[in-house]
């Protein structure tokens, strides 16, 4: 996917020391004052070691550039990151806003975990790992470090860099599952609430109004997001049940993958990153809670004349009203059902009408039937991580996509990991009906050189020959995304 982010960060005023303590007075001066761009400028000035306009106002440029402030002629104003960082001043909240507006802080934090590095190290590592990082000295990827050390995940001796055990438990708490899963105590599905209740609830802000997709942290500074949708905009009440598109953030102009809203969308179509979800009815200043919502894939449409992207969301099953999980004993009818579908010829989508109970154990049965002839293993990658619980990544995937009605058929089924199952859904990759892996061409794009060593590659086939992907659902799927024209 495209990556708009920045390649280089810039400074604020002060040290390693009191650069927090600055931006923090800044900060302040904004919410309270709401300053003209020009009043904003001689105030930095005024309580700051800063010279000239002008270098001010490239700082104040770059902090824009992260969501931090939002400046005007008319009257400077905090944005979401801003407002968020200057009421809750956890590190993880600064850290979130410059990993969404600029490339390469992760990069650094993950080698670092590998052991010391110099500056000169840092340079090497941002100029080989992102084409566009044209760097003949370190400046750049000091810069990089020196806000990594300002925020304590990154300490300095002699020359050299460290990963401090702030900075390790940040990265521990980027790759688990996040801590809010289940609504916050006293939240059920269904419930009525108004903006502050929300906020109490959460323990959170928005500013003046509540809308679209809100990142937040919780309280182990782990990633989850609220997003709302209304009667009143582009939705109707057939957001509140099943699978349903959601369009992204952006009023106008073409919607960016970079920004803070789409691009945590797009990460947990591969990552497990909770997402609480409320309906808000016409006439209604209260918002419906929900639930829990996941997103299976996302895409690029032009709709009205710009480039907006849709993601497909769908409720987890907390969120089917007044409906128990379904019995094993149900879901073994399912599974008898779809083991003996595979004596006759497929068929690519399944036009029958289930009631939701039978349809949430037609699912459960798919998932287990999948996992289980892939042994619980990527077919593309062989990965067979499991959570700390013993729970498996990895994912049954349907070949030709359940939002278009594919046929609940194992032969329509592949086990893939998070990762390979985004990439599959999004046209990254494709499988020949020789059962080798295609790519994409999209070297302009990150992520392909990652994917491209995978070409030619067979995936890993299930023992049982009658649970292989069928040439159908796979000519299908090569279509779909275009590999059949390459």
């Amino acid at each position: 996917m495209a990556d708009d982010r920045r390649m280089t960060a810039d400074r604020f005023y002060g040290g390693v020391s009191n650069r927090l303590q600055n931006l923090r007075s800044m900060l302040a001066h904004v919410r309270d004052e709401s300053p003209t761009r020009n009043q904003l400028n001689q105030w930095i000035i005024e309580n700051t070691r800063a010279g000239s306009s002008d270098a001010v106002s490239h700082h104040l440029t770059f902090l824009e550039s992260i969501r931090f402030i939002e400046l005007s002629d008319t009257g400077c104003e905090l944005d979401t990151y801003g407002q968020r960082w200057l009421k809750d001043q956890k590190p993880g909240t600064l850290y979130e806003a410059l990993s969404s507006g600029v490339k390469g802080f992760d990069t650094i934090l993950e080698a670092l975990q590998d052991g010391s590095m110099t500056d000169e190290d840092i340079m090497g590592l941002l100029v080989g790992e992102f084409d566009e990082a044209q760097m003949s000295t370190p400046g750049p990827a000091i810069r990089h470090r020196e806000w990594l050390q300002v925020l304590g995940f990154v300490e300095r001796e002699d020359g050299v860099n460290r990963l401090t055990p702030e900075g390790r438990e940040l990265l521990e708490t980027k790759t688990e599952t996040g801590s809010m899963w289940t609504p916050p105590e006293g939240l059920s599905i269904g419930d009525r609430l108004s903006k502050d209740e929300i906020e109490e609830a959460f323990d959170t802000g928005f500013g003046y109004q509540i809308s679209g997709i809100n990142p937040r942290r919780d309280d182990d500074d782990q990633r989850y997001v609220l997003m709302f949708a209304n009667e009143d905009g582009p939705y109707d009440d057939t957001v509140i049940r099943g699978q349903f598109e959601y369009i992204g953030e952006g009023l106008s102009g073409d919607q960016s993958e970079s920004s803070p809203g789409n691009s945590v969308l797009i990460d947990a179509v591969s990552s497990d990153i909770p997402i609480h979800f409320f309906y808000q009815q016409s006439g209604n200043r209260e918002w419906e809670y929900q639930g829990l919502v996941d997103v299976l894939a996302y895409e690029t449409e032009e709709r009205g004349g710009r480039e907006v992207l849709v993601f497909t969301m769908e409720h987890q099953r907390e969120a089917h009203h007044g409906t128990d999980e379904p019995t094993q004993e149900v879901v073994e009818t399912e599974r008898t059902r779809l083991e003996n579908a595979t004596d006759s010829e497929p068929q690519l989508t399944d036009e029958e009408t289930y009631t939701e109970a039978r349809r949430r154990a037609r699912d459960t049965a798919f998932s287990e039937l999948v996992r289980q002839a892939y042994d619980k293993t990527c077919a593309i990658c062989g990965s067979s991580r499991e959570t700390p619980n013993g729970n498996p990544e990895v994912e049954a995937a349907h070949i030709y996509p359940k939002q278009e009605r594919g046929a609940d058929d194992v032969r329509n089924g592949i086990a893939l990991c998070k990762l390979h199952h985004w990439a599959f859904d999004t046209g990254w990759l494709a499988i020949s009906d020789e059962y080798e892996i295609l790519v994409k061409e999209a070297p302009d794009r990150n992520g392909y050189h990652e994917f491209k060593r995978l070409e030619d590659d067979k995936i890993s086939l299930p023992d049982e020959e009658q649970a292989e992907p069928h040439p159908m659902f796979l000519t299908e799927h090569r279509q779909r995304h275009g590999f059949n024209d390459d």
